[in-house]
């Protein structure tokens, strides 16, 4: 919303020299307002259906004063969700003039959705002349609503692409063009964790709450194929002011990999057959362990392998009472150094640690990535 004050020498003066200066209140806004004073932000307010007074510094003549409401979502469950509603309520004044105060909640504003960057698609590539870009210091102050733009070339190999934002505030993201989307680096509150969940009983919103103190979301996905092997374009609008210095790249994979299987289930499918007459028939062969890395990435290590009794699961396993020693040699002989391998779940493979036990192999692995894939080794 844009209006125009005309202001006079004397108010100048009568700010000047009792050393105060006038302030804009408005009765109630939701969830953001900014005011802006030709074309500077002068202050911001955060809530729901709060007041606003925001002292403004004005210059002798006529001064444009620019109203931006910004909304988080709007109610989608409860009593008259319809009567709720968004941006401003009430008046808008002008106080602390001398000769009163100015009621601007009639005035003919002009109102405006959406920003001039993003009408002037900015963000993209070939539109880069459309902007008046300047250079970045390090020792810059970081301004809220701001755009900024950088190049960068892709990491090597296929592996998807996340980028940190974490050092951001909240705004958007493009990529040559393209919305990775909104970012927003909301801190939850320190406490109000528990070392346990029990979700049994009444609902309440604060049971079971985990990562007090942690961010909601830093890392950010950018596909592969919005990608070119360099000079990619990034361009973020800022709206609260972060630190584009820390904004970094970094390839994902999957680094552990893990399984547990029962010498008592089924065999593979690949050991089943259909006799003529439809019956189904299980060939008298072991369950197996398979474990696979991503493409282009091999088993480097097992970190953890027990044929018994392991009790725990992915990333938690530990021994039981039940163990067979040979295990970890075993498992590492048929799968570090492949992409994927297969391990009989059987007395055969392992020994029997136990009799008369039903018996479960849990393995758990590293991967890592490898410029050459090696064949699977044979079966155990």
């Amino acid at each position: 919303m844009l209006d125009h004050v005309n202001i006079s020498d004397e108010d100048v003066g009568f700010w000047s020299s009792k050393g105060v200066l006038p302030a804009l209140k408005i009765d109630q806004i939701r969830d953001v307002a900014r005011v802006f004073v030709n074309g500077e932000l002068a202050g911001s307010q955060v809530g729901h259906w709060v007041s606003l007074k925001q002292p403004v510094q004005f210059v002798q003549g006529l001064n444009k004063l620019t109203l931006l409401s910004e909304i988080v979502g709007l109610q989608n469950y409860g009593a008259f969700l319809e009567k709720d509603g968004a941006g401003f309520r009430g008046q808008v004044k002008l106080t602390g003039l001398p000769n009163g105060d100015i009621d601007l909640t009639h005035s003919v504003w002009t109102y405006q959705v959406g920003l001039k960057g993003e009408f002037s698609m900015i963000y993209a590539p070939e539109k880069q002349a459309c902007a008046e870009w300047s250079g970045m210091q390090i020792d810059d102050i970081l301004s809220p609503f701001t755009w900024y733009k950088t190049m960068f070339d892709a990491p090597k190999g296929t592996d998807p692409v996340a980028i940190y934002l974490g050092s951001m505030g909240k705004g958007q993201a493009w990529v040559n063009g393209h919305l990775i989307g909104r970012y927003w680096s909301l801190v939850a509150p320190e406490s109000g964790c528990s070392s346990s969940c029990n979700y049994p009983g009444a609902y309440s919103e604060s049971k079971c709450q985990s990562n007090c103190g942690m961010p909601t979301q830093s890392w950010y996905h950018i596909p592969r194929e919005w990608l070119q092997e360099s000079d990619n374009l990034l361009v973020l609008f800022e709206e609260t002011g972060g630190d584009p210095s820390k904004i970094s790249l970094e390839v994902h994979y999957t680094k552990t990999i893990c399984s547990r299987i029962s010498e008592s289930y089924y065999p593979p499918l690949s050991a089943w057959s259909r006799l003529t007459s439809g019956r189904v028939l299980v060939d008298t062969i072991a369950p197996e362990l398979r474990l696979r890395c991503d493409d282009g990435h091999l088993i480097t290590k097992i970190t953890f392998a027990s044929y018994g009794t392991p009790s725990g699961g992915c990333q938690n396993f530990s021994e039981g009472k039940c163990h067979a020693s040979s295990t970890l040699a075993l498992v590492s002989e048929a799968c570090v150094g492949n992409n994927e391998c297969a391990i009989s779940v059987s007395n055969d493979a392992f020994g029997d640690p136990c009799r008369r036990v039903v018996k479960d192999l849990a393995v758990e692995a590293e991967c890592s990535p490898s410029s050459t894939t090696k064949e699977p080794r044979d079966e155990m």
